[in-house]
């Protein structure tokens, strides 16, 4: 992965490379590959307010989920060619 990448991106990487995942919290970007710390709740809210039709917005309890709107492809498409995606992550 690049080093470079905003924390947004680094979000949004996730979440797109992880298409076997349906809901992300900002628990999971607190630690770990995807690490933003503790300003993953913002900039998650930036993802969502900045993407509006390709990322979908959920609750888990009194979390806030995220996940991506698979049916968006054209969106999909551009964003993976912007963050370097060009493969599906099998698990």
């Amino acid at each position: 992965m690049e080093t470079n990448l905003t924390q947004c991106d680094t979000i949004l990487r996730a979440l797109l490379i992880n298409k076997e995942k349906d809901n992300w919290t900002a628990k999971e970007f607190q630690n770990g590959e995807y690490f933003v710390g503790y300003e993953a709740t913002a900039r998650m809210s930036e993802l969502a307010n900045k993407y509006p039709t390709l990322i979908k917005v959920g609750k888990d309890g009194r979390f806030r989920t995220l996940s991506i709107n698979w049916d968006n492809e054209e969106e999909i498409k551009r964003e993976k060619e912007r963050l370097g995606i060009n493969y599906e992550r099998v698990r």
